[in-house]
């Protein structure tokens, strides 16, 4: 991902969205979906930032900052942060995701079913 031809600044990476944005209606989603999405990500590292954050917090984020740079094996870093949206095997499940998050959580199979029960609900609604 370290092409010597890839954005290295601010501005440069405005510019390089900017000219993304223009292609169309759908390249122009996904800019301002990533334009809001730097935003709030730049709200949580503020967070973090602040004393009251509990350590945990800070660990978690060196954790996946570490993780962010982690070439070992057949694949970089960002894949394996793609990798705690998109399982590496894949899954027909829909709720595969959802369904990852809460096990990271530590909740308990009754409560990811009882959660999985609520999302095939809300799918109902017209």
């Amino acid at each position: 991902m370290n092409s010597p031809d890839h954005p290295k600044t601010s501005y440069e990476m405005y510019r390089a969205m900017a000219e993304h944005y223009h292609q169309g209606p759908s390249h122009a989603a996904l800019v301002t979906l990533l334009f809001r999405m730097t935003m709030e990500l730049e709200a949580l590292r503020e967070a973090l930032s602040c004393p009251q954050t509990p350590e945990s917090v800070r660990e978690a984020y060196k954790r996946t900052a570490v993780l962010s740079h982690n070439a070992a094996g057949p694949t970089g870093g960002a894949e394996k942060i793609l990798r705690e949206f998109f399982p590496w095997e894949g899954s027909d499940d829909r709720f595969a995701s959802e369904m990852a998050m809460m096990k990271r959580l530590g909740t308990t199979p009754e409560e990811q079913q009882a959660l999985r029960e609520k999302m095939e609900e809300v799918e109902m609604y017209t």
